[in-house]
């Protein structure tokens, strides 16, 4: 199979996997309606969280399975545990039912970290990987934009439960497509047998060349000194390992991703409301975001010479000022704030995937992107409790100050990064 065919189908794939898991939970309001749910805000956000929440927990083990058992054997099981959990969602006669069948997509599911750990075991040039990552991350926003526009105009015939049980058909595809992929071979170095953690990248090269200096001179130096000279290197080894440990500072930066923009959705549908429109133009309000990522990712070949070094920072303060302006009462600037929104989304990812691809271990992968992808769950399940918790006791505004915020949070730990390091994320 060629190498364009391979990204294809698992690009193919992903769409269709992330197609109902992305674009069905705007719709929880009226699920609860459908099943005469106490229709309480509070409820709206806890179901909203549960699959993202339940693929946190489980990433863990997946990625061990999947670094044991092979990364296509993983996908295919994430593309199985979808269709089972939208099938459970289909036939749920109660809110119970509801939440097992949520739960069992969140436990099962996760298909996006078993696609990028099967394309980063497949694919070894740095380049290369990072583009294929930037295009996943495409699916899954194209994916948002196809999904609530098009289910809001069937919510108008169809009850959104039944919509279930035809949408379990597009993951059953992505399964049978994924079977046409080639099986990526385990090799025996690959399952580490002394220790169940990755092997990360030392904190510090410079560290390591100061001891081994210390040590050729300790000749000349007194017992008491030695002493210090080591409790000091270890204390600066503790101070810096969050930063200079790059797995744990990109999956940090992609919690706080994750949050920014999971905040913002279990209660756009109320909010949107608000404005007087219809359930088919908030959805293309809804999608405007993702949008205007396409655009930009399609533009990237022409503007990535242009973007500063310091993308990802901009990228958070443009996703703290379009956040902001969702406080706005015009309709035409709320248009306005979605767009930026997708701009900024667009120039985090470009960085962090570029980190991503610069830091892969392939004989890894599984775990490194479960746990990638796992912290980006964490986050929306941390953003989905918090609007939870705030939308009741300040309104529907409340989830876009929590996501500034988060933002503003982001940045800082960016400048923090600055000044330790010369290699800028």
């Amino acid at each position: 199979m060629s190498y364009r065919m391979m990204v294809a189908i698992v690009l193919c794939c992903h769409y269709l996997s992330a197609f109902s898991a992305l674009g069905m939970p705007l719709f929880l309001p009226i699920m609860l309606q459908e099943l005469n749910a106490p229709l309480q805000s509070g409820w709206v956000g806890l179901l909203f969280i549960l699959p993202t929440l339940m693929t946190a927990i489980a990433a863990r083990y997946w990625g061990s399975f999947a670094d044991t058992y092979g990364r296509k054997t993983s996908l295919l099981r994430a593309e199985l545990g979808l269709a089972v959990g939208f099938l459970i969602c289909g036939f749920s006669q109660s809110l119970w039912q509801l939440v097992i069948g949520l739960s069992v997509q969140g436990l099962f599911g996760g298909t996006m970290a078993a696609s990028n750990a099967y394309l980063a075991t497949s694919i070894t040039d740095k380049n290369a990987l990072k583009q294929v990552l930037n295009f996943t991350q495409f699916s899954a926003r194209l994916a948002l934009i196809t999904a609530p526009i098009g289910l809001g105009f069937l919510v108008h015939y169809y009850e959104v439960l039944s919509l279930y049980r035809v949408l379990a058909i597009l993951p059953l595809l992505a399964l049978l497509l994924s079977f046409l992929l080639k099986k990526d071979v385990i090799k025996a170095d690959n399952v580490s047998t002394s220790t169940k953690t990755t092997q990360l990248p030392k904190a510090s090269t410079k560290t390591k060349t100061k001891t081994k200096t210390k040590t050729n001179n300790s000749n000349s130096n007194t017992a008491k000194s030695d002493k210090k000279e080591t409790q000091h290197s270890a204390q600066s080894l503790t101070s810096t390992a969050f930063f200079a440990n790059p797995y744990l500072f990109i999956s940090v930066l992609q919690f706080f991703l994750a949050f920014c923009m999971v905040a913002t959705f279990p209660y756009f549908l109320p909010f949107a409301k608000t404005f007087g429109l219809s359930t088919s133009q908030i959805g293309q309000l809804y999608a405007m975001p993702h949008v205007m990522y396409l655009i930009c990712q399609l533009l990237y070949g022409r503007i990535s010479q242009r973007l500063p070094a310091t993308s990802l920072s901009l990228g958070f303060t443009v996703l703290a000022s379009a956040v902001l302006l969702h406080l706005t009462d015009y309709l035409p600037l709320i248009w306005l704030a979605r767009m930026l929104f997708g701009v900024g989304m667009f120039m985090c990812y470009q960085s962090l995937h570029a980190q991503m691809a610069d830091t892969n271990q392939s004989k890894h992968s599984g775990k490194i992107f479960s746990r990638y992808d796992a912290l980006a769950k964490w986050g929306g399940v941390l953003a989905g409790l918090s609007v939870t918790l705030f939308v009741p006791m300040f309104g529907l505004i409340s989830p876009f100050v929590l996501s500034a915020m988060m933002a503003v949070i982001a940045i800082i730990t960016i400048k923090m990064y600055q000044e330790k390091y010369s290699n800028i994320v």
